[in-house]
């Protein structure tokens, strides 16, 4: 009996992968949650998620022929990235309200160019916005990063939206996700991931205020 009732759950979440606008993005949407969207983990999922937006990995579920988007893109671009364009251009992504790329899979920023230039998402406040990612972990990465990250991310998400992305705000929506106060982080950066190298930067940002 418990067998069945844990299948009854995995096959209701087997289902929402099945689009990209599931049933819990339509009803984020409903409640008034701007859809931003991204591609890849060097962006923090949990700066996207701030109180009045939700964060949404794109994805192309059941994409098998990416033909329209081989035409804007060279066959040579991965399946991926060509999938994504083709979803995009079949208007699958048109509850998005931005999405937030990364200067990282040069495939995937392709895809994401093709977004801001093109006329594909049906919706007039769209926009889209790269932050450029380091890959060394020197102090000098950190405060670009931190830079980055407030220029192409909070700063755009406050003026555009008039997300809250104060100081307060940031540390409750960090907390939540690492499951402990950010007093001081000692870890090593380079075993945190996006999130933990995100809230490094930032705590190096507020040390040198």
């Amino acid at each position: 009996m418990s067998l069945l009732k844990d299948l009854k759950h995995l096959i209701c979440f087997e289902n929402l992968l099945q689009e990209a606008n599931n049933d819990l993005v339509k009803q984020a949407k409903q409640d008034g949650k701007y859809a931003l969207g991204y591609t890849c983990f060097f962006m923090p999922e949990v700066l996207l998620d701030l109180p009045g937006c939700f964060s949404v990995r794109l994805r192309a579920p059941k994409c098998t022929s990416p033909d329209m988007a081989t035409y804007y893109m060279s066959s040579r671009v991965c399946h991926y990235a060509r999938s994504l364009l083709e979803r995009a251009l079949e208007g699958g992504y048109n509850f998005l309200d931005a999405q937030f790329g990364t200067e990282t899979c040069t495939g995937t920023c392709r895809f994401q160019e093709r977004l801001g230039q093109m006329d594909i998402i049906q919706n007039e406040n769209f926009f889209v916005t790269f932050t450029d990612v380091p890959f060394k972990c020197t102090e000098n990465s950190f405060d670009h990063y931190r830079k980055q990250l407030q220029a192409h991310v909070l700063d755009p998400l406050h003026e555009k939206f008039g997300i809250d992305t104060s100081e307060q705000a940031l540390r409750q929506a960090i907390e939540h996700v690492l499951k402990f106060k950010v007093v001081e982080l000692k870890t090593d950066p380079q075993l945190m991931g996006a999130l933990g190298a995100a809230e490094y930067a930032r705590q190096k940002g507020l040390a040198k205020k």
